[in-house]
C-alpha cells in the first residue's frame, strides 16, 4: 500500500476521535452539580436587572440532579404535590432541562459560588440560588 493511501484513514479516525472527544466534553456531567440543592431565593430580572425577589424556607423548593442526567424537584406548589422529574444535559455552563414528557422544562446558566457550596441557576427572566443540602 503506498503510503498516501495509508495517510488518508489515518486522517479520517483521527478527525472522527478529535470531534467525539470534544462532543463527549460538552455533555459531561460537572461532579459539584450532582446532589440535592435547596432553593434560597429566586430574583425576577426586568431588562436584566432585579425587579423582585422571593426568599424560600429550608426545604420548601429543592432539585436533585443524579449522576446518570436525571433531576427531581420538589416545589412549593400544591398543585404538583409529586414535584418535577426528567433528564438534563449540560453543555458547558448550560443546564438543559427535559420533563420526564421530554419536553423542554429549562435551560439555565449554571455557576457555583463560595467554594461550590451555592448553586446560582440564571435564565433572561430570574436567577435562582440554592445551597447544597
Amino acid at each position: 500500500m503506498k503510503p498516501r493511501r495509508l495517510l488518508f484513514p489515518i486522517v479520517v479516525a483521527a478527525v472522527y476521535l478529535i470531534g467525539v472527544g470534544a462532543n463527549s466534553d460538552s455533555l459531561k456531567i460537572p461532579p459539584e452539580l450532582i446532589g440535592t440543592w435547596d432553593y434560597t431565593s429566586m430574583t425576577s430580572l426586568k431588562n436584566g436587572k432585579p425587579f423582585g425577589t422571593v426568599n424560600f424556607q429550608p426545604g420548601q423548593w429543592t432539585v436533585a440532579f443524579d449522576q446518570n442526567a436525571t433531576w427531581v424537584m420538589k416545589t412549593p406548589s400544591s398543585a404538583n404535590p409529586r414535584g418535577l422529574n426528567g433528564s438534563y444535559e449540560v453543555h458547558g455552563h448550560d443546564l438543559d432541562m427535559k420533563l420526564a414528557s421530554g419536553k423542554p422544562y429549562y435551560t439555565y446558566h449554571f455557576n457555583f459560588e463560595q467554594d461550590g457550596k451555592m448553586l446560582v441557576l440564571a435564565t433572561k427572566e430570574s436567577t435562582i440560588r440554592a445551597n447544597r443540602e
